[in-house]
């Protein structure tokens, strides 16, 4: 029995570690909406300096970082609190201050977004939590399958840094 035994897992992104470690810890990995669990990892944007970044750009960044997310995590919350179940959101990504100014931008917001879900959703057993990291290995998987499991039943709303693994 793992932390996340009985529990549904769709995993938006690529990170194997992730997803090795939500399945070690029980969790059935589903692609869709029938799920307890969204984790999303967005995939780095190419580093561009600011002064070579055009407004498309900046807004495909935003879109992909921010908005998205936003999108997932509405409907995901909505989903569960029609079938008044709780659930948990976690958004995986590079530090804010890593990638430029559009991802900065993104990062930035998502931690507010983060805070503020997290509050509103608390009612509704709605937990949502954020790892900012260029971390990709099995303490990001590790910390992740945490974030989403029962055992932080009252973690809600924080943003998370990690370092790289030696």
């Amino acid at each position: 029995m793992g932390w996340l035994a009985g529990k549904a897992a769709w995993l938006v992104g690529d990170s194997p570690a992730i997803a090795a470690a939500l399945a070690a810890q029980g969790a059935r990995l589903v692609d869709g909406e029938d799920c307890d669990v969204l984790v999303h990892v967005a995939a780095p944007p190419p580093m561009r300096p600011v002064h070579e970044l055009g407004h498309a750009e900046w807004r495909a960044v935003l879109d992909d970082g921010l908005d998205l997310r936003f999108r997932l995590a509405q409907q995901f919350a909505a989903r569960r609190q029609a079938m008044g179940k709780g659930g948990a959101v976690l958004f995986v990504g590079a530090p804010e201050q890593s990638l430029g100014s559009d991802h900065a931008a993104a990062a930035g917001a998502l931690g507010n977004l983060t805070k503020t879900l997290g509050v509103e959703w608390a009612r509704d057993g709605i937990r949502v939590n954020a790892v900012l990291t260029a971390e990709t290995g099995e303490t990001l998987g590790n910390l992740a399958a945490y974030l989403v499991s029962d055992y932080a039943a009252y973690v809600t709303g924080a943003v998370t840094g990690v370092g790289l693994d030696d």
